[in-house]
């Protein structure tokens, strides 16, 4: 007789995040892990869709419960980050997200890395995948995760350019940014393919 209350398999620990039907292919069951455990979280992607940040909700709000600091830097570029994403950021993490838009129209923008500080190391998932369901699941994306012990310099070369481009060429999303973004926002014919 089999158990209907069968826990969730845990998903295999690895490195090389590739998506497609393997759960631990798939970006999102690693950051999972890497958000219920980390004392600090800084997130900086190309483009938020509503998709993705529902995904990650549910975590997230448990890390803001825990007063874990929270930092994401996202694009405005091509109007692809959807308003919907940054209005349910706000509103279900209480504004207790430092969330910024990119703000320097020379240069376009379209890194995606996820910073997860612990007690001891820090680690970094590096790759092609932004915030969408797709992109965190089983769409085809390559993401690599190290720590700052393996391999210290090139993560602290992430990280400081993280920091000065999250201070010093960045704008915060005030509910008045906000509202002038999604006053002018039309969703792209592109979104279809990315969410």
């Amino acid at each position: 007789m089999a158990q209907s209350n069968l826990k969730e398999k845990i998903i295999d620990f690895t490195n090389v995040l590739t998506g497609g039907q393997t759960k631990s292919k798939q970006l999102y069951f690693q950051l999972k892990n890497s958000i219920d455990k980390a004392k600090r979280i800084d997130i900086i992607v190309s483009f938020l869709m509503e998709s993705g940040v529902r995904l990650l909700l549910k975590d997230l709000k448990q890390a803001v419960v825990k007063k874990i600091p929270i930092r994401i830097l996202t694009g405005n570029y091509l109007n692809i980050t959807q308003p919907s994403a940054l209005y349910l950021i706000k509103q279900e993490l209480n504004n207790q997200v430092d969330l910024r838009f990119y703000d320097d129209n020379t240069h376009s923008f379209h890194p995606k890395a996820y910073f997860f500080h612990y007690d001891d190391y820090s680690e970094i998932y590096i790759g092609s995948s932004n915030i969408s369901r797709s992109a965190l699941t089983t769409g085809i994306e390559w993401n690599y995760r190290f720590n700052n012990l393996l391999d210290k310099d090139s993560f602290q070369q992430f990280f400081m350019t993280f920091e000065d481009l999250f201070y010093n060429h960045a704008i915060a999303i005030t509910d008045e940014e906000l509202y002038r973004y999604a006053k002018y926002w039309r969703k792209p014919a592109i979104i279809k393919d990315l969410e």
